[in-house]
């Protein structure tokens, strides 16, 4: 017999939602199974309701952690709740951001961190080579879309100073040149 839910305060939502944000590492889908399992512990949703209420989050643009929170907050106590669990979610993030911001600023001139940054970024270049791979795995690529990802690697890897511009004209290119190589 499955045990009935019962209803958190606006409060309690929040700080749920706060602690689950500030310490789950991984973003949206890594918190998933964290507030399924906290919702389910302190009794306010079944795990199968909480699965229906992720549907409807994953339907809505926007980042997937805050639509969870929204839906899940406003199922259990309205507007309000919704909103509750939204700063929960949105807060830990937030500062996080600034606090980094600011220590980058401090530190961004020692020899450390900028060995640092020149080594992840050859891991950035890994990442998306592997992604690259996946793809290809999986889908059917025209030879101008070849083409364009062997260019934009290229790109990122011999003019570094450039890589937003570099990412910018790929995405442009291949959502403008996907209608004239369409299959």
């Amino acid at each position: 017999m499955e045990k009935r839910p019962t209803l958190p305060t606006k409060t309690s939502l929040f700080w749920e939602f706060f602690k689950i944000s500030a310490l789950t590492i991984g973003g949206g889908y890594a918190m998933i199974p964290v507030i399924e399992s906290a919702l389910e512990r302190r009794g306010w949703m079944a795990t199968k309701d909480f699965y229906e209420l992720f549907s409807l989050a994953q339907s809505v643009p926007g980042p997937l952690a805050i639509n969870t929170a929204l839906v899940v907050g406003k199922t259990l106590k309205g507007s309000g709740g919704g909103a509750a669990a939204f700063l929960g979610v949105l807060i830990p993030p937030f500062f996080s951001i600034i606090i980094v911001a600011e220590l980058f600023s401090m530190m961004s001139s020692s020899p450390y961190v900028q060995g640092f940054f020149d080594g992840s970024y050859g891991t950035v270049l890994g990442l998306v080579a592997a992604t690259l791979v996946k793809m290809l795995r999986h889908k059917k690529w025209a030879i101008p879309e070849i083409v364009l990802a062997v260019l934009a690697a290229a790109g990122f890897y011999f003019f570094r100073g450039l890589a937003l511009p570099i990412f910018a004209g790929a995405v442009v290119a291949a959502y403008g040149g996907n209608k004239l190589w369409k299959r």
